[in-house]
């Protein structure tokens, strides 16, 4: 005997609004990926809070959040969407359809690695995923994985959380360095007050380990306490500042190699010890990903190699 099941289920479209404006926590970006208007979006949504009889959102001044009823639809779509591609997969007896929005989140030196072109240039294998990548430090790139809104991250600092899963990516060193036409020398008790320093956003962390490899019997000196003689939002913007003498900087050095090459730029302080600075990739634990998000992840492994 045939089993009549209820096959009463919720709109597939209204689970397509709600998992890109999930995945973006931004409804005018879910609009574009849904290929919805952003009333549509919000209609969607509202359709189905009441049909579930729970708020899925919340909003804080002008952000938006999900809510922990949400984070559990988010989940199911997630599942509903890994389900989907596997059955395609099978029916079509193709190796793989993958499909979708991949969400990442890394320091904007890591923006700078060869990894991340070669991602890009590899994208042909894969051109039906829509990559979503965002700039962050490291703490907000954890708390952007916590929050549900990216797949995975890239952080450059040895951070500890209990749902965080961290795996050893890469390595990098850190440099002091400076324009040509700057000449700054380090005596050999590390004083750094005399030395003019460019600020910007993650410079701190990368300072403190620099200073514990090259110094590491000193009394180490914090940032602030330093000579900033300049401030600016990003790595690249930095790096050009230094170029043109306006003071120097703390960079990883793979950002740095092409100006220290061509000599627009001089190393001033470098460790003798051997040991670097971990780059981690990192998710959230437990959390089976989609195919598409592994075939980024994979990717990852892939061209480190």
């Amino acid at each position: 005997m045939i089993d009549m099941r209820n096959f009463k289920s919720i709109d597939p479209i209204s689970l397509k609004a709600f998992y890109y404006a999930s995945q973006t926590l931004n409804f005018t970006k879910a609009s574009d990926f849904a290929n919805l208007t952003q009333s549509g979006i919000s209609q969607h949504i509202s359709k189905l809070e009441h049909e579930l009889r729970a708020d899925l959102f919340t909003r804080v001044g002008k952000k938006v959040f999900l809510t922990d009823e949400g984070r559990t639809l988010s989940d199911y779509c997630e599942k509903y969407i890994d389900l989907t591609e596997k059955l395609i997969s099978k029916v079509s007896k193709e190796s793989q359809v993958l499909k979708g929005l991949v969400s990442y989140a890394m320091p904007d030196s890591c923006l700078m690695t060869p990894h991340f072109q070669q991602l890009l240039e590899a994208r042909v294998e894969f051109n039906s995923i829509e990559l979503n990548v965002k700039i962050c430090h490291s703490e907000e790139v954890v708390t952007k994985l916590l929050s549900g809104e990216i797949d995975f991250g890239f952080i450059t600092k040895d951070l500890e959380y209990n749902d965080i899963e961290k795996i050893l990516f890469a390595e990098e060193d850190h440099l002091l360095v400076a324009s040509h036409k700057n000449q700054i020398k380090i005596n050999k008790h590390g004083d750094l007050k005399t030395i003019k320093l460019i600020n910007y956003p993650g410079m701190d962390s990368l300072f403190e380990r620099w200073q514990k490899l090259t110094f590491p019997r000193n009394k180490p000196y914090k940032l602030n306490n330093l000579n900033i003689c300049g401030e600016i939002n990003s790595l690249s913007g930095a790096i050009t500042m230094v170029t043109n003498n306006v003071g120097a900087g703390f960079f990883p050095k793979h950002c740095v190699e092409n100006e220290v090459k061509l000599k627009q730029l001089q190393i001033i302080g470098q460790s003798k010890n051997n040991k670097k600075n971990p780059i981690y990739l990192v998710s959230l634990k437990n959390r089976k990903h989609t195919q598409r998000v592994k075939k980024i992840i994979d990717s990852f492994w892939e061209l480190k190699q």
